[in-house]
């Protein structure tokens, strides 16, 4: 929600560090996909590339699979980057 009201200019860059334990839930997955869309926005029409974060260490493809399954139109557009952080971060 506070994305979407986001007026600066000043916006240079977005990382997310998902709690891996919510997306059980069809409201996270839907709250999800919606921030999905707005980051696609974002990156159109501010040029800010987001990253997401992994917090649990994974290995490179289950690191793009966990992104893709998150943030599927960015994924599948390439307009995400994925930065892999040990559990010990």
């Amino acid at each position: 929600m506070a994305l979407q009201t986001v007026d600066s200019k000043d916006l240079q860059q977005i990382t997310l560090r998902p709690d891996r334990y919510a997306f059980g839930q069809e409201t996270v997955r839907r709250e999800w996909e919606d921030l999905d869309r707005l980051l696609v926005q974002f990156r159109t029409s501010r040029s800010i590339r987001p990253k997401i974060s992994c917090e649990m260490e994974m290995d490179e493809g289950e690191l793009t699979l966990y992104t893709s399954s998150l943030l599927p139109e960015l994924a599948t557009r390439g307009l995400v980057d994925m930065v892999q952080c040990s559990s010990s971060q």
